[in-house]
């Protein structure tokens, strides 16, 4: 049986702020970390993949220590055997936390089966991505469904998607849809400036 692979980020677990800042629906720390594990173990079967779009865990007030600690627990905690995390700004740079993970990347980039479309994976919502006028697609996280996703672009966080992850298929198959930027969508937004007074 074929594994079916999805896609989630910014779960921010065990960080306390994160309710608050991000308008979640939770009434403290554990019942969010709760509410976002179950979420991921309903629909993400052991042998599937699941790619992390980044903030796994959301820093902790004990520190770092605390932070891989605790992203330990909730990794153990999943069911699904591979997880690759695209890196986040709260994710540590430490071989212990990074071990959690079947791969740990700053982006990555493939080919989309489905009509061979490049897509661009990152934390960070891009506003000009590798082959956006020629089609290609651009999943992120970061913006916890703030910003307006723009050309074939899409926040796969969980603050966009009810809390849970999605089929990546599903999301390309959107994205797919989505009419393409024009050739001449490049188009100057500002003016020529100069680096020095012109009387200089």
């Amino acid at each position: 049986m074929a594994s079916t692979v999805w896609i989630s980020g910014d779960t921010h677990f065990g960080e306390v702020k994160a309710i608050s800042l991000f308008q979640r629906p939770f009434s403290d720390v554990a019942t969010m970390d709760n509410a976002l594990i179950d979420a991921i173990n309903r629909v993400v079967k052991k042998r599937d993949v699941l790619i992390h779009i980044g903030d796994f865990c959301g820093p902790s007030a004990q520190g770092r220590d605390a932070q891989v600690a605790h992203a330990l627990t909730m990794r153990k905690r999943i069911l699904c055997k591979t997880i690759q995390l695209i890196r986040g700004n709260h994710d540590p740079k430490v071989a212990k936390f990074e071990a959690l993970f079947a791969s740990v990347k700053n982006q990555k980039t493939f080919r989309r089966n489905d009509g061979g479309e490049r897509v661009v994976l990152c934390h960070y919502p891009l506003r000009a991505w590798r082959g956006q006028l020629g089609g290609a697609m651009h999943l992120y996280g970061h913006a916890h469904g703030a910003l307006l996703e723009i050309g074939r672009s899409m926040d796969v966080g969980v603050d966009s998607w009810n809390y849970s992850p999605l089929r990546l298929s599903h999301a390309l198959d959107m994205l797919a849809a989505r009419p393409l930027m024009p050739p001449d969508g490049w188009v100057r937004r500002q003016e020529t400036r100069r680096d020095v007074p012109e009387d200089f």
